[in-house]
């Protein structure tokens, strides 16, 4: 019994569906990343009914993420959000790539084809980058970890690498549609084996060619203790604490007291070890707002005493009468004691954390000092390439990133975006965070130290070098997604005017 072109193509639809859930967040086999999209789009182009089959891809990706939410808990409007909401916004996002092979690349030659998947894809990967979601769950982070592809977002931002994976996948199937006979396939298989060796290649020689030369720097991240963080905070009603009476406020003010004891305490140990530069996490401190100047005093004098650059973040419940009355800060403080800047979060997580903190300007902080420039964002800010190109364009050494992943089973991607920024930037990334990986990582993404502190906390030091690169991303931003979306209208242009019947000069039209 022979199996037809149409009954195949539901096997291709059953493996890209198994493959995806390994593509993204939490047991990410790399390699899934690029075969997932192959067999998705051979089931696009093989199944006989068009809407039906975007509307599988469109379930595949969103059961994709359901899958690898496995591990969150919780009962909290970003539960609800990203169990509803996020998996359904990107699976439309993703299907639209497959949308356009169907209906634009469907009309074109084989050559215009094999572009219009990959342009497509970047320009969902980029509007994504622009919701509320901001990059996590972007396919190009599966590959973190990949140092010499991952040279490529230097140039061209993350977009970069998207566009090579999608292209991939494009290419696989043109070959695929003519029976992988090496004469028909052989020049956009070699095409695209030249791309991707060229990547390689600027990869390999970048990394060989970046050795620190710069005068190094002793550093460190402290990270506090998850459960004590937990029970100090514990009872607290955050939807409605700005309203508090001073007998409520007393009443926790104690145990928000330990949290800065806790991280003073560790601080100091890590500037007896001889750190200059030493960087909190998000979340492990909390202070009422008539609490907050004496918290900063007391950090100002360890930094005074110890002659050395302090990074204190502090959770500040205000009294605001709106609800967004928190205040998620990172302060830093020179070695006189004195202030050198007060960065409000710019990207307070949706929908949870957005409803209840005020979010900041959005613009990222400066300031020179002998270590480098130093610049700072905090968790959430990360998945954001356009706020931290601010970062690239202001040639940023050293950048703080304390950060609180909201789920811990998705600890590992939410370090994959921040490593990604790293690369983009060209800065040295001190990434503090208590419940998942503390990174202390160089311009080209290789980590000089790390420690995952699920809920222990502690210390990390390192000796990092303080100057960073610049990057042709840092200064032509997303000109490739520009170029990408220019190309993409053309070739939909392209398809159009094809469809158009003949004209015969003198006759009628033709058909």
């Amino acid at each position: 019994m022979r199996i037809s072109t149409g009954q195949l193509a539901w096997l291709w639809l059953v493996i890209g569906f198994v493959l995806l859930p390994f593509a993204a967040y939490q047991a990410v086999v790399p390699l899934a990343a690029w075969i997932a999209p192959v067999f998705l789009l051979r089931f696009v182009r093989t199944c006989g009914r068009g809407r039906t089959a975007l509307l599988l891809v469109l379930v595949a990706y969103v059961a994709g993420v359901l899958i690898d939410e496995r591990g969150t808990t919780g009962t909290s409007i970003a539960l609800i959000w990203g169990l509803t909401g996020y998996p359904l916004v990107r699976g439309l996002l993703y299907t639209l790539p497959y949308a356009a092979d169907r209906l634009i690349g469907a009309r074109l030659g084989r050559w215009p084809r094999l572009f219009v998947f990959p342009m497509a894809f970047v320009t969902a990967d980029w509007l994504g980058s622009l919701s509320v979601t901001g990059t996590f769950g972007s396919p190009a982070y599966s590959q973190a970890g990949d140092l010499p592809l991952m040279q490529i977002v230097s140039v061209t931002g993350m977009w970069g690498l998207t566009f090579l994976m999608a292209w991939f996948a494009s290419t696989v199937n043109a070959a695929w549609e003519h029976g992988f006979h090496w004469r028909e396939v052989r020049g956009p298989v070699a095409l695209f084996g030249a791309a991707l060796a060229g990547v390689f290649l600027f990869g390999v020689v970048r990394l060989n060619l970046s050795a620190p030369a710069s005068p190094t720097l002793d550093v460190a991240t402290v990270t506090a203790d998850g459960a004590f963080v937990d029970a100090a905070t514990q009872g607290i009603d955050w939807a409605t604490f700005n309203q508090s009476t001073d007998e409520q406020r007393a009443a926790v003010r104690p145990r928000l007291a330990a949290t800065v004891d806790a991280m003073l305490a560790r601080t100091e140990s890590a500037l007896r070890e001889g750190a200059k530069v030493v960087a909190w996490p998000e979340g492990s401190t909390w202070v009422l707002e008539e609490d907050r100047q004496r918290a900063i005093d007391r950090s100002a004098a360890l930094a005074k005493q110890y002659d050395a650059y302090v990074e204190v973040t502090l959770g500040v419940l205000t009294r605001v009468p709106g609800l967004e009355y928190l205040r998620n800060q990172a302060i830093l403080l020179e070695p006189s004691g004195a202030i050198v800047w007060t960065y409000d979060k710019t990207k307070p997580v949706f929908p949870g954390e957005s409803i209840v903190t005020a979010a900041g300007p959005g613009v990222l902080p400066l300031a020179d000092t002998p270590y480098g420039r130093l610049s700072t964002a905090i968790c959430n800010d990360m998945g954001f390439p356009g706020l931290l190109r601010q970062a690239g364009t202001n040639d940023t050494d050293v950048l703080f990133a304390p950060t609180h992943s909201m789920f811990p089973v998705w600890a590992a991607a939410d370090a994959a975006e921040a490593t990604f920024r790293t690369v983009e930037n060209g800065f040295v990334l001190m990434r503090a965070t208590g419940n998942g990986p503390s990174l202390i990582v160089d311009p080209e993404g290789r980590i000089l130290a790390s420690r995952d502190d699920v809920g222990s906390g502690g210390i990390l030091l390192a000796r990092i070098p303080t100057h960073g690169d610049v990057t042709i991303y840092s200064r032509f931003g997303d000109l490739f997604v520009y170029l990408c979306m220019l190309g993409l209208a053309g070739l939909a242009g392209l398809a159009y005017v094809r469809r158009r019947p003949p004209v015969v000069v003198g006759g009628p039209q033709t058909a």
